[in-house]
């Protein structure tokens, strides 16, 4: 390959990349700013959802929304971090619905029906993975329904627990937690209590969860 055909090839690579991120950094705006926080979340309790070791050296808390499309990329990342890290990691999700996704609180209590038959990441990856499915519904309950149905639950408390006081409190109580602590954007990070606002791809994020493990869970 001759010269200029290398700097062809290299400055295209680096022109898709920017226009990856910068669509990234587009839908984040879109979805409430930059997140920035100097205030580290609650402590982890057993009312969390999470994966992992409860004495994993690192844990990584999300705050996210289940419409939100910078959400949905970064799940795939999260998972991709997940299954490849050298160090045993915990992952916390926390709900953070935005008042511009009509479909966000829907989502987030499907989530928590599941949830309370003890499949609340069933249905957690079943919301992301086929997100086109069901985000500009004007009412995605039909949808939500046939994933409770495809992962096995008790499909009558699952519809009742639908409209459940007690679950939307606790998509509340997370939202509240948020809000506290100053985030304005999802998803919204945070790595052994340090907020990290949408690291710059797989690499990047596996790298911070990896140096992070040094100062253990938080």
């Amino acid at each position: 390959m001759n010269i200029k055909r290398f700097g062809f090839w290299a400055g295209f690579v680096i022109i898709l990349a920017l226009i990856v991120w910068g669509l990234i950094a587009a839908m984040n705006k879109q979805n409430g700013g930059n997140g920035l926080t100097s205030d580290s979340p609650a402590p982890v309790t057993a009312a969390d959802h999470t994966i992992g070791p409860d004495n994993a050296p690192v844990t990584l808390i999300e705050y996210s929304d289940f419409q939100c499309p910078a959400c949905e990329l970064y799940h795939y990342v999260v998972e991709q971090v997940l299954a490849s890290s050298t160090v045993p990691v915990r992952f916390v999700y926390r709900h953070f619905p935005l008042p511009q996704h009509p479909n966000a609180v829907p989502a987030a209590m499907a989530s928590e029906a599941a949830g309370a038959q003890g499949k609340f990441w069933d249905m957690y990856h079943l919301i992301f993975n086929d997100h086109t499915e069901w985000t500009e519904l004007p009412d995605p309950t039909g949808v939500f329904t046939g994933y409770a149905a495809k992962i096995g639950l008790d499909m009558e408390r699952f519809k009742a627990d639908l409209g459940s006081s007690t679950l939307r409190d606790r998509i509340n109580r997370d939202k509240d937690e948020g809000i506290r602590i100053g985030i304005n954007a999802t998803p919204t990070f945070f790595v052994n209590g340090k907020a990290i606002i949408n690291p710059q791809g797989y690499e990047a994020f596996k790298t911070l969860i990896e140096t992070s493990a040094q100062g253990g869970a938080k």
